[in-house]
Order: structure tokens, then sequence, then C-alpha cells
């Protein structure tokens, strides 16, 4: 091997080593950005992997900057979640919301039966609006378990398969706190969540 190969690849060699370390340094500063935006009871700072009916992949971070009604719930269930649909399209009729400025995500308690195609059509029986309503599975039992501690949700699978679950709605502003919630299950939204939300939009 002559010696201009040999110091091309020697050239190739450090470029490497060089570029690694900067391409890391460069990801973490970005990470470390977006932290210090993000206050310490934040619930975008769960990294969970979600994934919406559309197949889409994303982490509860990437709706930073507007408001979020969060709730749970599974597609199978009969009695308490078809309520929490109807409760949450009435509350979305009631305040109106203008440019995207609030999203209503809604996670499923049953990741192993779930899926987005289920998700899709549940959405589609319902009449949900696709800009508004985002449905969505996490990727494991673990993780969802994790997501309900943090929402102040609890469930409990039984052996035939229904799941027990408390009703829980809150409201997240732009960074991701939690600034109103509302445990009311009724058809017709909690009056006194509704002023919260509208007093968040007018704000944001």
């Amino acid at each position: 091997m002559n010696a201009g190969k040999v110091l091309k690849r020697v050239l190739l060699a450090v470029t490497l080593i060089v570029a690694m370390p900067c391409s890391l340094m460069a990801q973490a500063a970005g990470t470390t950005d977006t932290a210090r935006t993000l206050p310490a009871d934040s619930l975008y700072w769960l990294s969970m992997p979600l994934t919406d009916s559309q197949g889409k992949h994303f982490k509860l971070r990437d709706l930073a900057g507007h408001l979020v009604l969060v709730t749970m719930f599974y597609g199978d269930c009969n009695t308490a979640c078809p309520i929490v649909l109807e409760n949450l399209q009435r509350t979305i009729a009631a305040v109106q919301p203008r440019d995207n400025k609030l999203t209503v995500l809604m996670i499923s308690l049953n990741p192993t039966q779930d899926t987005p195609a289920t998700l899709a059509r549940l959405g589609e029986s319902h009449h949900l609006d696709k800009k508004v309503f985002r449905l969505s599975i996490s990727d494991n039992d673990a993780h969802t378990r994790a997501i309900a501690s943090a929402l102040g949700v609890k469930y409990r699978v039984l052996g035939d398969g229904e799941i027990n679950h408390s009703t829980r709605i809150v409201l997240l502003d732009a960074t991701g706190r939690i600034i109103a919630s509302s445990t009311q299950l009724g058809a017709k939204p909690d009056q006194d969540f509704l002023k919260q939300i509208r007093a968040a939009l007018k704000l944001s």
C-alpha cells in the first residue's frame, strides 16, 4: 500500500473520531435546551413512546406549545368510556377552540388489545374530529401504568378482560403542567372545568 493511500485512511479515521463526539455533543445540547423550558412538574418529562390511531409515533413532549386535555380509556369499555367520549365532545363544542389551540389526547389502558386500527374505527364510530382528538396507545403495560400514575388515574385489569378504572380528565398548559382537572363522570361537561379551560384558552 503506497503512502498516499495510508495517509487518506488515517485522515478518514481521524475525521470520524472527531465528528462522532461533536454529533453527540450537539444532540445533548439540544436535549438540554428543551429541558430548560420545562418546569419540574411537567408531564412532558415522561418519555414513554406513544402511537396514535393514524400510526404516527410521538411522545407527550411533542404536544408542547398548546393546551392539551388528557384522559385514559380503552376501546372495549361499554360503561364509563363512552360517557367520557360524549363529555369530551360536548366540552370541545362548548369551548370552541380555534387555531388548533386545544388537543384532546386519549391514551388507552389496554395496549395489548387496542391497536391504531381499532382506535381509528372507534374514532370514526363516534365521529371524533381528527383535528382535535388523538387516540393513542403506549408500547407496553409498564409504560401505560407509569402514565396513568402521573395522570392520577387508577385501574385494575379484571379476569374477564374488563378494566376497572377511575375517570379523570386533566388540562395541561403549554409546558405540560396540570393546571386543572375533573373527575366528574357524566355526559354533560363539568361547568367549573369548562370555566378553567376557557380561561386557559384566553391566555394562550
